[in-house]
């Protein structure tokens, strides 16, 4: 992802940013080959400068970028860099090359003009994002009757930090994670961002997310999990090992108040995390002393000391879990990411279900209750639902788009033991991609969604005005 200076600029780095997007969005494979495409890859850690992630013969490999920045590039595509060149045919002395010929180095180049496996890049006069207009706060972003947008506040240097928290309220407090993601290889701490919307990085770290035993080792730790129930935060971190080494990675439980409390415990291959009252939910493969492979954990926090159980289970043959949401009402949304079509499904589980599975520590099935939706992007509460950002491969070319963000009601019944799952409702509408949506988060009843364009990033608030 490209800092703010040039952020957004051109359609090539808008692609740049939906591929990294897509890359934070998939999960891994969790089969028995090691990826089946770039997406796979993408927890692998940060690369060497100069070097990225590459899904060679089902295998995650490291493969040399070339130098351009420009657009769609030759670092994406085969170009001058990558395709056979003067130094691998008959060479500079004995047939017309990048020394005598036009190539990158003498006139437009790969950077910026259409190589191959590309098409002409507009220049800045005619990309139909320079000429757009953009709302100060939601940008190109359309949005629907019956929402309003609230306050809005800038997150200037804090462009790659996708993990977020906000404190249920009254007083919104919010926490973010900086380091420890596939662009950066520092070590990931805590950071508060002050009360909304006065939105500022604290001077000093809160917390390590890695526990003592895994601070100063090798560096590719992933921080994958940041959840707050209002009195503590979960974080959660994983060292990828792409099917070769053991499983690893683990989960703090901070007390906001009183960080002497704070606990670290076993969570291998941790993905992701839900909260809700008494109790934090891992998709992992294990929880401090549950290790019954890829499932739904539980941490039950209302004693002490804590207690871990396993209380759901995925579909087989499907690549692993994804997200995890739980809206006002206490339904948990939980998905996983299906093989048939590389998107996540989403299943909305009643409380009165989680709870017997809390009590009795029999599992439940995630595929056997309502399925809400499938989906490639990030999942969130919003009151009484959760809100998921949905896009498409469009025809002819199969480029993906963002379209939606859309909202689905849960209404409860038999006291609490059955969810009826109501239709889409889109809050947010992407007339073009050049505004989008990398982030949300829960507030209150509300929606924080994190936006990003041109004009940088930025949180807004989404109320239900009705």
């Amino acid at each position: 992802m490209r800092s703010n200076r040039m952020w957004m600029g051109t359609k090539g780095q808008r692609a740049a940013l939906l591929g990294t997007l897509l890359a934070v969005m998939l999960g891994s494979t969790g089969c028995g080959e090691e990826c089946l495409d770039a997406f796979d890859c993408r927890d692998q850690g940060a690369a060497p400068a100069g070097q990225a992630w590459a899904c060679v013969e089902e295998k995650c490999t490291q493969v040399t970028l070339n130098n351009n920045t420009g657009d769609d590039d030759a670092g994406t595509n085969t170009d001058a860099g990558t395709q056979t060149d003067a130094g691998t045919q008959t060479d500079a002395g004995t047939q017309t090359d990048a020394g005598t010929q036009t190539d990158a180095g003498t006139q437009t180049d790969a950077g910026t003009d259409p190589d191959a496996g590309t098409e002409p890049e507009p220049d800045a006069g005619s990309d139909p994002c320079e000429s757009a207009t953009y709302d100060p706060k939601l940008g190109t972003l359309q949005l629907q009757a019956g929402y309003v947008a609230g306050e809005s506040a800038a997150v200037a240097g804090l462009a790659n930090s996708g993990l977020i928290a906000v404190t249920p309220g009254p007083t919104y407090s919010l926490y973010t994670v900086i380091g420890g993601s596939v662009q950066s290889s520092d070590a990931p701490v805590v950071y508060s961002l002050g009360t909304w919307p006065q939105v500022e990085l604290g001077a000093t770290p809160l917390f390590d997310v890695l526990a003592p035993e895994d601070r100063g080792t090798t560096p590719g730790w992933i921080a994958s999990a940041l959840v707050t129930d209002g009195q503590r935060l979960l974080t959660g971190y994983m060292r990828p090992s792409g099917g070769i080494a053991p499983a690893s990675g683990g989960v703090g439980v901070h007390d906001i108040a009183t960080s002497a409390a704070s606990t670290y415990l076993p969570a291998p291959n941790i993905l992701y995390a839900g909260a809700a009252p008494g109790v934090f939910l891992t998709v992992s493969d294990g929880l401090d002393t549950v290790s019954e492979g890829r499932s739904v954990y539980a941490l039950k926090t209302d004693a002490s000391p804590f207690t871990a159980l396993k209380v759901g289970t995925f579909p087989e043959n499907v690549h692993g879990g994804g997200a995890i949401s739980v809206s006002s009402n206490g339904v948990a949304m939980l998905s996983y990411l299906s093989k048939s079509d590389n998107r996540y499904h989403g299943h909305a589980v009643a409380p009165a279900v989680m709870a017997q599975a809390l009590a009795t520590g029999t599992p439940f099935a995630v595929a056997d209750a309502p399925e809400v939706d499938s989906f490639l992007g990030p999942v969130s509460a919003m009151g009484n639902g959760v809100v998921v950002l949905r896009g498409e491969f469009a025809p002819p070319d199969f480029d993906f788009g963002f379209t939606d963000v859309s909202r689905f009601a849960f209404t409860l019944t038999d006291a609490g033991a059955t969810v009826t799952v109501g239709a889409p409702e889109p809050v947010l509408v992407f007339p073009n991609q050049c505004t989008l949506v990398s982030t949300m988060i829960p507030m209150g009843s509300d929606l924080l969604v994190k936006v990003q364009d041109k004009n940088g990033a930025r949180l807004v608030r989404i109320r239900d005005a009705r």
